[in-house]
């Protein structure tokens, strides 16, 4: 059936995701992990003329007039159609209970027309499944409801009205769209399944409602107790019971009033979508829902990454939401590899995610960040809980070097494209080293490992003036010893062979990649080993603005040369650029870039990875969550400095 890229809209729970298109059709869900396992392949909900055979109206497929917004300060989903062949206004609600694996699928339907007629309303579901894992599908009589189960758990599609009919394989969407199920068998070795509703006379103007609970559990029996649980308790009861959650999660959080409504709004829609995407079972911070579970355009999204975790963290502590922090942390440090480094990506459980090949600055960035978040929130039990971690991955970076260079070893960058000695990755192993140091030194550890340590981060610092600089531009190389066609041989003349590992693997490289990209800010902005106002910074990030500015639409691209989905200027780029410019106290030129972010958002408020560089329209991922971290960071450092006028 296949997935569409474009996730509009998300609802969920910390343990529950959902996705949802601009048609308001379901279609990924999560549970009970927010990146595993996706349980969906297909969901429609039908609505037909009970005496016209072959009258189904699939709500989210067809001409409708559709529109979709978030209820105010919550993460409950509205979409609206239109559906005019039968003349029907549908209003469906999708949110998921805080406390309960349960998803709420709320349908109020009104006759537009001026005749009556006999509603049905059909539900078909599909579940992934796997020739050695069986999506398997059965009817259960006692809960009146459709259970589609497999190896490990179990979720149901219930509802607040009696079922009239039911099939178990055999097409069910083609027989929802001719109005009628034959539920012979209550049980089969089919993936899909269908349900339907008799919602009786709907007269011109009446109105009727139908609520769906998709409940999930591990084993069958717990799930019949779920079900009979939630069909006790009314939809208004539920709807206002998650209103309420909701805004009292965003009492706890820091309020921004800025006087401009969409970036306050933007604002609001980052914490929301913070409490989202992580994982309140484990603690990991998920880079975005998934879009392409095939790899057919990318590496995936939904992931664990230090590198991002080290924006994400940051943005919470300014929000307020510290606990969130504090749990990524823990997950890092349970995480970490026994040889002292973090991998370049995970699985929100904490096994290791496809990669390839080790990412240094993943491990310099966790460092960091224990340091900014420490120092937010000031709690010496943190420090000891983390110290062990830190001792461990201060110990791998400090064999992590490069004898030729006293640089980091190759590894790869920060986009995971090239393998190299890069400037990014040498600035978040020194900032990672520096923060180690900090910690200690907070801890009141007095050894000759901080001496040391010191020594080896000046020692860096040293070898990246040397080495990473172009010293006729003044300004930051991208990469030394890089390998700029990871398929066959350098597409430079000026290369050299090196090792690559204590088997006597060698390869070649190119000695110098001197193109602009906007993580030559990184040794200032976000690691602060070279002040923001140091000539070489300055020198970066002119020229940075002069190659990477979009001329089309406005923003920044990430490198010269990018042709990742298309190559288009990014949010975290232009974002990026816009913390520089903070610091350096140039406001003016910063809220250009903060409102061009503005306008970059989609009309639920969420943040892209990209915008389209033809027409500025959000495109690829939706919504990215270091966008959003990038967001709130410049909006409070602007608010902190006059506003954002």
């Amino acid at each position: 059936m296949g997935k569409p890229y474009i996730n509009n809209a998300l609802i969920g729970n910390g343990s529950m995701l959902g996705c949802i298109s601009e048609s308001g059709e379901l279609i990924r869900l999560y549970w009970p992990e927010i990146d595993f396992p996706q349980h969906l392949e297909k969901m429609l909900t039908g609505f037909f003329d009970a005496y016209s055979p072959h009258s189904t109206i699939w709500f989210s497929e067809g001409e409708h007039e559709y529109s979709q917004n978030y209820v105010d300060s919550t993460n409950i989903l509205v979409t609206k159609a239109l559906l005019k062949r039968l003349s029907l206004k549908v209003t469906q609600t999708d949110f998921c209970l805080p406390d309960l694996p349960v998803m709420i699928r709320h349908y109020r339907v009104k006759n537009m027309n001026n005749t009556g007629f006999r509603l049905g309303i059909g539900v078909a579901s599909h579940v992934i499944s796997h020739t050695q894992d069986l999506g398997n599908t059965l009817f259960d009589f006692s809960i009146d409801a459709l259970v589609h189960y497999r190896h490990g758990g179990c979720w149901a599609i219930g509802s607040c009205r009696v079922v009239k009919e039911f099939l178990i394989g055999n097409n069910p969407f083609g027989a929802v769209w001719e109005g009628k199920l034959n539920g012979i068998d209550s049980i089969g070795m089919s993936p899909d399944g269908a349900l339907l509703w008799d919602m009786g006379d709907l007269p011109p103007g009446g109105e009727c409602s139908l609520t769906l609970y998709l409940s999930f559990a591990k084993s069958l029996n717990e799930l019949k107790a779920l079900v009979s649980k939630v069909k006790k308790v009314s939809f208004d009861e539920f709807y206002n019971s998650v209103k309420e959650y909701w805004h009292n999660y965003l009492a706890g959080c820091f309020k921004i009033k800025s006087g401009n409504e969409k970036a306050d709004k933007i604002y609001e829609r980052s914490l929301l979508m913070f409490s989202l995407m992580s994982d309140k079972n484990t603690g990991g911070l998920l880079a975005s829902p998934e879009i392409d579970e095939d790899f057919t355009q990318c590496g995936r999204y939904a992931y664990c990454w230090g590198r991002d975790a080290a924006f994400i963290t940051d943005a919470l502590d300014e929000a307020g939401l510290f606990k969130v922090s504090d749990k990524f942390y823990d997950w890092a440090v349970r995480v970490q590899d026994s040889d002292g480094y973090w991998h370049q990506r995970y699985h929100m459980n904490g096994s290791l995610a496809p990669s390839w090949g080790i990412q240094i600055d993943e491990t310099g960035s966790v460092l960091y960040g224990m340091l900014k978040h420490y120092l937010k929130v000031k709690d010496m039990n943190f420090l000891k809980k983390v110290w062990p971690s830190v001792e461990k991955a201060v110990a791998f970076l400090e064999r992590f070097i490069d004898e030729e260079t006293n640089l980091p070893l190759p590894s790869f960058d920060l986009w995971e494209e090239r393998m190299g000695e890069h400037t990014y990755s040498t600035a978040a192993v020194i900032a990672g080293i520096n923060a180690a140091v900090k910690m200690g030194e907070f801890l009141g550890i007095a050894s000759v490992d901080l001496e040391r340590w010191k020594l080896a981060a000046k020692k860096m610092l040293d070898a990246m003036e040397k080495h990473l600089v172009d010293k006729d531009r003044g300004v930051f190389l991208r990469s030394v010893r890089t390998k700029l066609n990871p398929w066959g041989p350098e597409p430079s003349p000026d290369t050299v062979t090196i090792k690559v590992n204590s088997k006597g693997f060698f390869r070649e490289v190119t000695s110098v990649d001197p193109r602009m990209d906007i993580s030559l800010l990184g040794p200032a902005i976000p690691f602060s080993v070279f002040d923001p106002e140091h000539e070489i910074i300055s020198n970066t990030a002119r020229e940075i603005e002069r190659t990477l500015n979009c001329s089309n639409t406005g923003g920044i691209f990430r490198y010269e040369g990018d042709t990742y989905a298309g190559g288009n200027p990014w949010i975290i780029s232009s974002l990026w650029l816009a913390l520089y410019y903070i610091k350096i106290k140039n406001f003016k030129k910063a809220r250009e870039y903060f409102h061009w972010a503005l306008k970059c958002a989609t009309h639920l408020n969420l943040l892209p990875e990209q915008v389209d560089r033809h027409d500025g329209k959000p495109c690829w991922v939706i919504p990215l969550t270091w966008s959003h971290a990038m967001y709130v960071l410049v909006f409070k450092e602007l608010m902190k400095n006059g506003g954002i006028y």
